[in-house]
């Protein structure tokens, strides 16, 4: 796949934590927030964990603030990429690619794809379950 950077003026939708000990430092990072947070749906696998945003009453996503986690926006239902980022191909084509990408290799979205700065590779993250963050972190 190739990739390109774009003007990061995407809505965010959900922010990734990556790297040994993800879940934990998410865990004490909303620790003390509002209960609103702490019951956003959130995902975690080895080494990273997910939370994404639920829409406030004006349909405004909602998301704390994290420090170092990487903003994601859904780039197409159930594919998400980190704000500043696009596949390098013309929009009209871009649910074709995407549906190609998941067959090519045995994927159903939701997934969190984070290309590499260099070469046109990319760290990808499936989705297995959604779950309240407060139930789901602690487990």
């Amino acid at each position: 796949m190739r990739w390109v950077r774009t003007d990061p003026v995407q809505t965010v939708g959900a922010v990734l934590v990556r790297g040994p000990g993800a879940v934990e430092g998410l865990n004490r990072a909303m620790a003390g927030k509002p209960a609103a947070l702490r019951s956003l749906p959130f995902a975690r696998g080895e080494d990273w964990a997910a939370l994404f945003a639920r829409p406030d009453g004006e349909n405004e996503p909602v998301l704390p603030r994290l420090a170092g986690a990487v903003p994601l926006y859904e780039a197409l239902p159930g594919w998400w990429l980190p704000v500043g980022w696009a596949l390098a191909a013309p929009d009209h084509v871009q649910p074709v690619l995407w549906q190609a990408i998941g067959e090519h290799y045995g994927l159903a979205p939701p997934a969190i794809v984070v290309p590499r700065e260099e070469g046109d590779e990319a760290d990808l993250y499936l989705v297995r379950h959604l779950a309240p963050f407060a139930r789901e972190a602690a487990a």
